[in-house]
């Protein structure tokens, strides 16, 4: 092995020095010129940390798609507000557990706002109540087919300057 200060041949034991904040091998000749480096001690664990059993975890696709398919009940704002003053707790409080602003709180219960999905998440939490239920599609209107076909023509009554408004 050489050194790295002087790069000749090390005769001996090594030695680990820090030179102008360089760790570097030198030779016992030249490990005078800079502070002899100590390693720090190596954290020694007893015995590894016991692993917990996680449940696997849906993939953002999957909870989306479980999102989409959810929605915030109509009468949000009175459950809200009624589950909120049986358990006792003041606006402030529900704005702290669930940490999100008084102001937003305020305007959920006065139905100024709707809470998004994740905020529903955590109103239920925290109140203990349901506010998203399965999204329900209005049917929509198919028309007969037997129904004629009108078009904008049959409906508008054109008025041309040469003629005389009879109607």
């Amino acid at each position: 092995m050489s050194c790295d200060v002087c790069g000749e041949e090390i005769l001996g034991k090594p030695l680990k020095v820090i030179i102008e904040g360089a760790i570097l091998v030198a030779c016992p000749r030249c490990a005078r010129l800079g502070k002899p480096y100590v390693e720090p001690p190596r954290p020694r664990f007893s015995r590894p940390p016991p692993m917990t059993r996680h449940l696997p975890r849906p993939t953002r696709a999957a909870s989306r798609e479980s999102f989409d398919e959810l929605e915030v009940v109509e009468d949000y704002a009175a459950r809200i507000r009624k589950a909120r003053e049986k358990i006792g707790l003041t606006q402030e409080d529900l704005a702290t557990r669930v940490k999100e602003k008084l102001s937003i709180i305020q305007k959920i219960e006065s139905k100024k706002m709707t809470p998004d999905l994740k905020l529903s998440r955590e109103l239920e939490h925290s109140l203990r109540i349901e506010l998203l239920a399965p999204r329900v599609e209005a049917p929509v209107a198919t028309s007969p087919t037997t129904a004629p076909n009108v078009t904008l023509g049959d409906i508008v009554k054109v008025k041309r300057k040469d003629q005389k408004d009879t109607g």
